[in-house]
Formats: C-alpha cells, structure tokens, sequence
C-alpha cells in the first residue's frame, strides 16, 4: 500500500512539506485546461455540442460500473450502510453544511452559471419545468453514484476488512477507498479506467459552467468589452490553470482541501442568502410572481412561494450562522493521509487503520482560509456602501424592462438575416430572390454591405 500511494497519489505526510511538483499530474493538469478552452473559446454553440458527450457519456460508465458493483460479494453492506441514516448527526452544523454544498455546487446554485446559461433562453421559456426536471435528475444522480461507491465498498470490507464506515470523505473516498477497493476486483486496470474516465468528463464539464459565468459578465463590461471572446476565454482559463498549479505538488491534496473546504460552501451559502433577499424581499414576491407567469403562462403554487420568502432564507441562515460559530470555536483539521500501521508514509507521523489522521490546520493556512471566504462576499457589502446615496426609482416589471430595452426577447436571427439582406438588395435595386435558409457564404459578395448593417 506504501507503494501505490508513493507512485501513484504520492501524498506528503503533512500539507506542510511541499516536496516539489509531479510531473505527470502537471501534464495532465495542462491537457484537462487546454480541452477546457477547446469546448468553450466558440461560446454556447461549441459547448453545447461537447455537452452532448460530457454530460451523457458518464452516464454509460455509471450504469456499467453499477452493474458491476451490485453483483459484487459484499455490496449488500455498502448498500445498507448508504441507506441507514444516522439521526445523532442532524445537530451537527457541519452536516448540515456540506449537504447545502453539496446541493449548491451540484446544481451550480450561486455560481453564476445558471443565470449565465439562463441568458441564452427565449425569455417565454418554460423555466419552472426545467428546474423541477433538473432537480429530480441531479438528486437520482447522486443518488444512484452512491449505490455504485458503496457496493464496491462493500466488497472492500469483505476482502480487507476495513469497515465501510471507515471510509475518507472528499477526494481520499474517489482515489484512496474506491481505488483500493477496485484493485481487488477481476479486471482492476478496465474498472480503473471507466471510473477516472468518468471523473475527468465530469470535471470537464463542471469547468464549463465556471468558466463561461466568468466569461459572459466580463464582456459586458467597458474595459473588456474590446477583447474577443477567444482572448478573454484564454486569458481566464490561464488564470485558473495557475491557480491550480499549487495542487500538483506532492502536498496538493492538502492545498486541495483547503480550497474544497472553505472557498466554495461558506461564500455559497452567503451568495445564496443575499440572492433569495434580494429577488423575494427587495425586487419583491408579486413582482417576482408576475414574470413567472409572464414567462411561463402560469403563477407559481404556493408552496414555492413560502419556500422562497421564507423556508430557504431561514434554513440558509442558520446553517450559515451555525457553522461560522463552529468554526470559530472548535480547531480546523484536515485529513492527512499517514498509511497504514505497518507502513506509514512517513517516519514523524504514525499510520492509522484506515490510513489517514485529522491534523490541525497551521497558522498560515487558517489565514489563506478566511481570505477564501471573505474575499467572494466582501463585494456585497461595498457595493451597497459606494451605492448608498444613489437614487431611488421603482423597479419594472418584465414587460415593461422588455419595452425599455433592458432585457431582449428571443429573435428569430434566420427571419432577421433574411430581411437584412432584403433591405440590401432593395437599397443595391437587385431583385434576385432571397433563399429561404441563407448562410453569411451566400452573400459575402454583396459589397459587404451585410456586414456593415
């Protein structure tokens, strides 16, 4: 085991000891970012088609893996164990907290990428209809990944045995617990390989949402508004390749676990509170009611609406208050991965029976940790302190902001072409017809006389 670890995740025993970067992740480090850009820097139109692939393929390794897992001696035990909840836990925030992650990051909540992606919908979309139906996916997905880890988990306590509650949580669960597990099934290199297959296509596109809700605001503004989308797209993921670049040293799954633990679901959860005040109490329920119904042809139940104003603002802000008064009182820990008892990792720190030991964060990572989560919220508040005085006026409603200009209504662009080119050949007294379906190829000899309307 001391062995696979060294070559293969080769961890440092603490976070502190750097110990240099892996070159084999940094490459495929930069291969993960470069077929990031390749699927993003055309914009919606080449995403969407690299969706097609990222988003279903996962899917067959998954039904592949299941049917594997469940036929496995022992994944009764996984099984039981993933379906038997633990009450005792409810009271810790903790809990609490990461099921809220979970959903947000899942989900995308707060992200920016929905409101992002969202951009691209006629504004009479059926949005109530899509949100239930990606629910409903997003928890049977998950739902059904657990099934798939536990069984296999199951077989690991029966051919090791190391109880399946014993299993790490986070990164340590994908590629400590499961590969162990993996390793003691027939075929372990073909299993091996659907499993990360699947985890690099679902990275893959996990990074598509985040990088296109950075990229689509960006163009908006004034001293971006000059660059190409191909530029802009390339400075971004350059940017987040050498954020991450500290992740491929030998402690970067420790530096991992930092940005995992408090960069996402503590910022999420205030983004999330700040969302739901600012569209039910400040743009107002009513309102907010009416472009529904606008847009979809029917007003939200009511149960969604005393979920909106009141269930989730409340549970957002308890779970928020109780584990910011957690983590202010009980010491951060991070899960170091030590080895075994007879072959540890390293000769300072013992190993364990399930290979890993909880270490208090140093002093240094307690400080980049609250830089993590005031950073993504501080905007919040300065921007209503520089915004104090300005003046006040009423809000519109979607109708009206639609009459004003401030939101565009889905346009048929083939009619639009088709008339622009209509107007060029009147002006120019041509009175060839205009084909039905044209393409820019059709008409690029017209003085380019299309381009400059």
């Amino acid at each position: 085991i001391k062995v696979k670890d060294k070559a293969v995740v080769s961890t440092q025993s603490t976070g502190e000891e750097n110990g240099g970067f892996l070159v084999p992740i940094v490459v495929c480090w930069t291969i993960g970012w470069i077929a990031t850009y390749a699927c993003l820097f055309k914009g919606p139109e080449s995403t969407g088609k690299a969706a097609y692939f990222t988003a279903t393929f996962p899917y067959v390794i998954l039904l592949a893996l299941f049917c594997r897992g469940v036929s496995l001696e022992g994944a009764w035990l996984g099984i039981k164990v993933f379906f038997t909840p633990d009450f005792t836990r409810l009271i810790d925030p903790n809990v609490w907290m990461d099921a809220a992650g979970q959903i947000f990051f899942s989900l995308s909540v707060g992200f920016g990428a929905l409101v992002c992606f969202g951009s691209y919908n006629p504004v009479k979309n059926n949005c109530s209809r899509d949100a239930v139906i990606i629910s409903l996916i997003n928890c049977g997905t998950s739902v059904f990944a657990g099934i798939v880890v536990y069984s296999i988990l199951g077989y690991r306590q029966i051919k090791t045995g190391i109880e399946v509650t014993k299993a790490e949580g986070g990164p340590g669960l994908a590629f400590v617990a499961y590969t162990t597990a993996v390793a003691e099934m027939p075929l372990p290199q073909l299993w091996s390989a659907a499993f990360f297959a699947m985890m690099v296509l679902l990275a893959i596109n996990s990074e598509f949402g985040t990088v296109e809700a950075c990229v689509t605001p960006l163009r908006d503004f004034r001293f971006t508004s000059g660059l190409r989308r191909e530029v802009l797209c390339l400075l971004l993921c350059c940017l987040m390749y050498l954020v991450g670049l500290p992740m491929c040293c030998r402690n970067g799954l420790y530096v991992f676990n930092l940005w995992d633990n408090y960069s996402v679901t503590l910022p999420l959860l205030c983004v999330g509170f700040m969302e739901c005040l600012g569209i039910v109490w400040c743009y107002g329920m009513e309102r907010f009611c009416a472009d529904v119904q606008y847009m979809t042809g029917g007003r939200p139940h009511w149960y969604w609406q005393i979920c909106w104003k009141y269930v989730s603002p409340i549970l957002i802000f308890v779970v928020l208050a109780s584990s910011c008064i957690k983590k202010m009182i009980t010491p951060e820990t991070y899960s170091s991965f030590v080895g075994c008892v007879e072959h540890p990792i390293s000769d300072t720190v013992p190993g364990t029976l399930n290979w890993s030991r909880n270490i208090p964060f140093p002093w240094w990572g307690q400080f980049i940790a609250a830089v993590m989560v005031i950073t993504p919220v501080i905007f919040i508040p300065i921007f209503i302190f520089v915004n104090r005085s300005a003046p006040w006026k009423p809000i519109p409603y979607l109708p009206e902001m639609i009459d004003e200009g401030l939101v565009v209504e889905q346009v048929d662009w083939q009619e639009e072409f088709k008339n622009c080119i209509r107007r060029v050949k009147r002006k120019e007294g041509d009175k060839s017809t205009v084909v039905e379906n044209p393409t820019i190829n059709e008409y690029s000899g017209t003085n380019n006389a299309v381009t400059n309307v």
